[in-house]
């Protein structure tokens, strides 16, 4: 008759063989093995392999038990595994980078960098007839050369400061 604990322990073996599941599952039917590190999984093997032989040993039914469950679950990721490199699935297939506009939309107030630059509306900040109606997003400029040091020992004279706004359109700065 089995213990409460031992019984347990089998639930818990066959518990973490379901969790290889669904990722032998995705490997054999989408022949995907993307995300899949093959030494990761060849010394998840081995090291199943040295303790279930010492479960053996000791006669350890549950160890054994999820031991050899380890075994086959982890034969199986990384035969998979190497028979699949390089062939992700369409899911996995990297996609180019898209275009990212930030826009400067903060509420204004007292605090630097907050609102739209002065003087200009909201459909001015999004569009404007000499850049073709381009979307610009408003960037903060840091000036390396406006150090507090630097200013003070007169270096930085003539320096527009350290919350100067570029304008960005299409790659290129404008004035």
């Amino acid at each position: 008759m089995l213990t409460a604990t031992e019984i347990a322990g089998f639930a818990g073996a066959g518990l973490a063989g379901a969790a290889y599941v669904p990722q032998i599952s995705h490997l054999i039917r989408a022949r995907c093995s993307a995300g899949i590190s093959r030494l990761a999984f060849v010394a998840w093997l081995l090291a199943s392999v040295l303790t279930t032989a010492r479960a053996i040993a000791i006669h350890a039914g549950v160890f054994i038990a999820l031991g050899g469950i380890q075994i086959a679950a982890t034969t199986v990721v990384t035969l998979c595994a190497t028979r699949y490199k390089d062939t992700p699935c369409p899911s996995h297939i990297p996609r180019p980078p898209r275009a990212k506009t930030a826009a400067w939309t903060a509420a204004p107030g007292n605090e630097p960098r907050s609102g739209r630059p002065a003087g200009r509306s909201k459909a001015e900040s999004a569009t404007s007839a000499e850049h073709s109606g381009a979307l610009r997003a408003y960037v903060p400029v840091l000036h390396p050369h406006c150090d507090p040091v630097a200013a003070r020992s007169g270096q930085g004279a003539g320096c527009p400061g350290r919350a100067k706004l570029a304008e960005i359109t299409d790659g290129r700065c404008g004035a």
